[in-house]
């Protein structure tokens, strides 16, 4: 199969629309288990609130929330697949400032020494583009994910060394999340990564942002910890919103590879409570919208 440019510039413009504008079923699954079970009286008002915008913002058409973010498109490439990558790169570039012409959203992103803002919401190296393979069927993964200033500031990494153990890892998890409080617009997701290096343990805990909160690490293992990490956190008291209550988060996902001996990373990335996110599956028959990346194929 060979992955056309111009294909891929018409799916990210649609991906970044759909990213702002339509909610993943498994966080509003999510919100609603936890409207069902949250006891704090505050702390259901906000969930109420979360529920009725983003009902009102897909009545409407409109984006969840006014901070349209930073984008990362992920790309998964299978066997047999032929493309031109800086072109690819390019054309997802290229589909996002195109979106951000065509409507009169919030433009966010600047120029990081003199603050400078761009015109469209594609400029030096922005939307990143990150790349993954398998060894699977003749088809291609994107997706699109939408983060906040709100979130994407309360990321957490650390350098820790082998006698800290797992459990300086999770003691240095939780003390993250009770140091970023109300600032992430809690309830969210929490992406954590182990291993790797110091910048590859950091995108690992942004990867795993992308599967769907409510599937387990399918090592059971690692499937046991993310479980308790999400009970203890949630036990904080932190909340909706930093105003108390027991959903602090509505998931937890782990991702790790291989690390040195000597080295001990782990790394937080938080996702607020609008956790904006779209794919797409191509084949060579043609192409799907998905809401998981490297999942099982659920529809958008």
């Amino acid at each position: 199969m060979r992955l056309s440019a111009d294909l891929v510039e018409d799916l990210a413009y649609q991906l970044y629309g759909q990213a702002l504008k339509r909610y993943p079923p498994d966080i509003k699954a999510t919100l609603r288990q936890a409207q069902g079970t949250e006891k704090d009286p505050t702390a259901q008002e906000v969930l109420t609130v979360a529920l009725k915008s983003i009902d009102r913002a897909e009545q409407l058409d409109k984006p969840v929330c006014q901070d349209t973010g930073m984008q990362t498109v992920w790309c998964r490439v299978g066997r047999g697949v032929t493309f031109d990558g800086p072109g690819i790169e390019e054309a997802v570039r290229s589909g996002v400032g195109r979106w951000t012409r065509e409507h009169e959203y919030r433009r966010t992103i600047v120029q990081p020494l003199n603050r400078n803002k761009y015109p469209e919401q594609s400029a030096a190296g922005h939307p990143k583009v990150e790349w993954e393979w398998f060894d699977g069927e003749e088809c291609v993964e994107m997706m699109l994910l939408s983060k906040g200033s709100g979130s994407e500031n309360q990321g957490f990494h650390k350098m820790l060394v082998p006698a800290d153990g797992l459990a300086g890892a999770k003691r240095f998890i939780v003390d993250s999340v009770i140091q970023a409080g109300g600032q992430f617009c809690p309830p969210g997701i929490a992406g954590i990564g182990f291993g790797s290096t110091f910048d590859g343990v950091a995108r690992l805990a942004k990867r795993a942002l992308l599967r769907d909160c409510r599937t387990g690490h399918p090592e059971p293992e690692i499937a046991a910890l993310e479980e308790e990490l999400l009970a203890e956190i949630n036990d904080t008291g932190i909340g909706p919103m930093g105003l108390g209550g027991t959903t602090t988060l509505l998931g937890l996902n782990i991702e790790y590879e291989a690390t040195h001996e000597t080295q001990n990373p782990v790394a937080l990335n938080l996702q607020c409570w609008a956790h904006r996110k779209a794919g797409v599956r191509i084949r060579p028959g043609g192409h799907e919208f998905i809401w998981e990346f490297g999942g099982d194929g659920v529809e958008a």
